[in-house]
């Protein structure tokens, strides 16, 4: 069951097919500035591109982390490393390919992003522009539940929570999700003082680009940490999370994390074993300095359907409030008390409540795509 969509308004089905260009009516009344946005050049990918992100991501899954996820001998170390290089240069030669035949446009967004800089406002609009350029391309979605649209009347910043099907993908759902936030903000004349996106992706991920298509990224909100499966760079991810959590509490950014990080490569094992602390503690901090603290799972499936940018399943907020020494878990309605648990001791239920949560959407995000 697909969406109508007539004089501006969607009728209500569970199931909603948008094409990119269908943002607009989906937010009902955008005002009459809605034209095209340099932006959109993010999702031009050629055929050579998406086959050598293919490429790195078959590497990655069936050698690197089926055989040398922790390599012992020096022989064992020297092949993981040769595998690493070979991901690494297709990743950068997919880069590179794309910004050849889009140099001019990304020329003009990073150029956009200078004359904004200074302005939420104009910041705001141009994100709320996404997807006007942008012809065949569509997503499906509970987007008519209306949950995006109570989020952009609070005055609140909140955590969205996604899962990590795919490295490449995933970037498009974090796109046009805060493409249909901003065009919320923007019905609610919001796109002033509203909370500004803010997304964790490893760092990696910047080395790789070209520092062009780095900076667009960057300006669209990417902070990057050191996601490691060893060794991390704890200083380094102190200094991000630190920053993030203190925009969050004072409502100035929404934050967007994907708690599998590098762990995601591993699609074999369940969820339980990829998703990672570090979402937990954040929400665990946020809710010394908050009086709520809001959290979204939202679920990414794809399929192979041509045009498709995938399946999401947005769920209930969920609500985590300190009382004393105990963390309070509500859902859906934030008076409804579910369950509490000892704060020092919150982290494991924390992370339980969220990957439960996000795997009940998964399974929604399938039937979206059947």
């Amino acid at each position: 069951m697909n969406v109508s969509i007539k004089n501006n308004n969607i009728t209500p089905n569970f199931q909603a097919k948008l094409s990119l260009k269908d943002l607009n009516n989906l937010c009902y009344k955008i005002p009459a500035q809605i034209d095209k946005t340099n932006i959109d050049t993010m999702f031009n990918e050629n055929y050579f591109v998406r086959e050598l992100d293919k490429f790195s991501v078959f590497l990655t899954k069936n050698v690197l982390c089926k055989y040398f996820s922790k390599p012992t001998t020096r022989f064992e170390k020297i092949l993981a490393l040769f595998n690493y290089k070979m991901i690494l240069y297709a990743r950068k030669l997919a880069d590179r390919i794309f910004l050849f035949e889009n140099y001019n446009r990304v020329s003009k967004t990073n150029k956009k992003f200078v004359e904004i800089k200074d302005s939420p406002q104009r910041y705001i609009e141009e994100l709320s522009k996404i997807g006007n350029s942008i012809d065949g391309k569509f997503i499906r979605g509970n987007f008519e539940d209306g949950i995006l649209k109570n989020i952009a009347k609070s005055k609140n910043a909140t955590i969205f929570v996604l899962n990590h099907p795919n490295y490449h993908k995933d970037k498009f759902i974090y796109v046009i999700l805060n493409a249909i936030l901003s065009k919320l903000y923007v019905n609610q004349n919001k796109q002033e003082n509203c909370p500004l996106p803010k997304i964790l992706v490893s760092r990696n991920m910047l080395k790789v680009v070209h520092s062009k298509i780095g900076n667009i990224y960057k300006e669209m909100g990417l902070t990057p940490i050191d996601a490691s499966l060893e060794n991390k760079d704890r200083n380094f991810n102190t200094n991000s999370i630190h920053s993030l959590l203190k925009e969050f509490i004072t409502n100035k950014s929404n934050i967007f994390i994907f708690p599998e990080g590098n762990n995601s490569t591993f699609q074999d094992r369940p969820l339980e074993d990829r998703i990672q602390n570090g979402v937990a503690n954040f929400v665990k901090k946020a809710v010394n300095n908050k009086r709520s603290v809001r959290v979204v799972p939202v679920s990414i499936q794809y399929n192979d359907e041509k045009n498709s940018l995938g399946s999401i399943f947005i769920g209930k907020p969920l609500y985590f409030r300190k009382k004393k020494d105990e963390v309070i878990y509500t859902s859906g309605i934030e008076k409804q008390k579910i369950s509490s648990v000892n704060y020092k001791e919150s982290t494991p239920a924390i992370l339980d409540i969220i990957c439960q949560s996000l795997k009940y959407g998964i399974k929604r995000a399938n039937k979206l795509s059947d």
